[in-house]
């Protein structure tokens, strides 16, 4: 089954938000716990993954995104050294730790080693259907964090590619 199928018959991560508009025309997203966010990447950065929001997330929400992405086309077992080139920097240990720490938020399931045996989990697919439907398109590169945006991008789209 293609990636592309699988994520049509998953309820994506954030299909719980409300629309509630403040004041005559600002839309924000509650969450069930009455929590308001400005998008459904920020409810899941700052209530899901409990992250800071003093920082962009945009690029790490898409290494975030192309991982989970090239987990479901098996990119992680038919060309390892080509996700560590092309969205880890080269850094096999970041790559190793980024897989773990998937592991650990439950997005991944595996059996025996998470770098060779992972799947996307259930929730892991809900995440990334979100993400994938969220998915920025970044036209002017001024910022370092829409560089650094592209840049995954057109990694994943290279890892893919092979």
């Amino acid at each position: 089954m293609s990636t592309a199928v699988a994520l049509a018959q998953v309820r994506p991560w954030g299909a719980s938000l409300q629309p509630v508009t403040v004041g005559r025309a600002h839309v924000v997203l509650q969450a069930p716990d009455g929590r308001l966010w400005d998008s459904v990447r920020d409810a899941f950065w700052g209530q899901h993954l409990d992250m800071c929001m003093c920082e962009d997330q945009t690029d790490q929400l898409e290494l975030m995104r192309a991982t989970l992405k090239c987990v479901a086309e098996e990119m992680h077992r038919i060309d390892p050294d080509g996700m560590i080139d092309h969205l880890f920097g080269g850094s096999e240990l970041f790559f190793r730790h980024y897989l773990l720490d998937l592991s650990n938020r439950d997005m991944l399931e595996h059996t025996g080693t998470v770098f060779k045996h992972a799947r996307l989990s259930a929730f892991g697919w809900s995440v990334l259907a979100m993400l994938e439907a969220t998915k920025p398109v970044i036209v002017d590169q001024a910022t370092s964090t829409q560089q650094r945006s592209v840049a995954i991008q057109r990694g994943e789209q290279r890892v893919l590619a092979n």
